[in-house]
């Protein structure tokens, strides 16, 4: 009678994957999956950091133009308090602004924190400065 052979026989391998060889292979999917989540990380810190940057060249262009509509005069303390709570309200607490009208030039400086994970205090101070004709 031809049988099938069995299941098992002595001194056959068996194959498949032992526990070890999965183990490995899920701790390099894992290691791998947390430098995706890293760079992810990193990417949308950087973009609103871009964020940030783009707001402060927009309040720039609208204070030189508010300077402009104002005859190049400077701005009353009034007006650069409301300027400065805006900024510190959408920047951060950090941000400030000087402006300084001289003669038929206006010098707008506008500094505002960021995060900066490359940073030993995780934050780094930038300054945008604009000399604006009137």
């Amino acid at each position: 009678m031809l049988g099938y052979p069995s299941r098992k026989t002595r001194g056959q391998a068996e194959g498949g994957f032992t526990m070890i060889e999965v183990l490995v292979a899920v701790l390099v999917l894992a290691i791998g999956l947390l430098g995706v989540a890293s760079v992810q990380l990193l990417s949308m810190q950087q973009t609103s950091n871009a964020n940030l940057r783009s707001q402060v060249t927009l309040h720039i262009q609208d204070m030189a133009e508010q300077l402009r509509a104002n005859g190049g005069n400077a701005l009353g303390a009034t007006a650069m308090a409301e300027w400065k709570s805006r900024l510190q309200r959408e920047l951060g607490a950090n941000a400030d602004v000087t402006v300084s009208v001289a003669s038929e030039q206006a010098t707008i400086k506008i500094s505002w924190r960021e995060k900066d994970s490359f940073e030993a205090n995780k934050y780094k101070d930038h300054e945008l400065e604009l000399k604006a004709g009137l």
